[in-house]
């Protein structure tokens, strides 16, 4: 990370995304936040499901670390669907609680932070996925990124753009991994910052 931030020359940062199988589970997360702050990283994102931020203290020690951006994955709008897809229960309830707790938090503390879900879609929640970025709006989310999560039905293209459509109307962009099958006229959400190919 040090090397990073001191050869970082361009563009707006440094920035870093903390990932791994649930971040908030490492004990020494807390740790590697400081680290990368004392290193001059200037925006510090963290991969999670969020249902550790439910805990309480956990939110207000992430904002109060430097944490400013959360990846938070999603794999329904439903708690029922996503706790079955994920084979946990209580996970998106949970995960709920906990992206509020951050957001009520960072509002509270005058903070500026993004929250981004992360929606693998597969055949499991593709129907479902206007009313799951329609959810993520009501709740305050910033934006959707929509990724391949597995073989999709020859359907996919208009139910990929219908999810796009929800978002836009909902003050939500929502973009792809480039690989979800997109109509031509939803063309720009393939491209995470909104850019035409050229």
């Amino acid at each position: 990370v040090g090397e990073i931030s001191d050869g970082w020359e361009g563009g707006p940062g440094p920035n870093i995304v903390l990932g791994g199988p649930e971040p908030f589970a490492h004990p020494e997360l807390p740790a590697i936040v400081a680290a990368c702050k004392e290193a001059g990283v200037a925006r510090i994102a963290v991969e999670t499901d969020a249902a550790a931020l439910s805990l309480s203290g956990n939110a207000e020690g992430a904002l109060s670390s430097g944490v400013r951006h959360l990846l938070v994955r999603v794999l329904s709008g439903q708690d029922e669907v996503a706790d079955r897809l994920s084979g946990r229960v209580g996970v998106a309830s949970a995960a709920r609680v906990g992206v509020a707790s951050y957001l009520g938090g960072a509002e509270r503390l005058g903070l500026t932070v993004a929250v981004t879900a992360v929606v693998p879609v597969c055949a499991h929640n593709l129907d479902m996925l206007p009313a799951t970025v329609a959810d993520l709006a009501a709740r305050g989310f910033h934006a959707v990124r929509l990724i391949t999560g597995g073989p999709l039905p020859s359907a996919a293209s208009g139910i990929v753009a219908a999810a796009c459509d929800t978002g836009m109307v909902n003050h939500l962009w929502v973009c792809t991994d480039g690989q979800l099958p997109l109509p031509p006229s939803h063309r720009l959400h393939g491209q995470a910052d909104g850019a035409a190919d050229d």
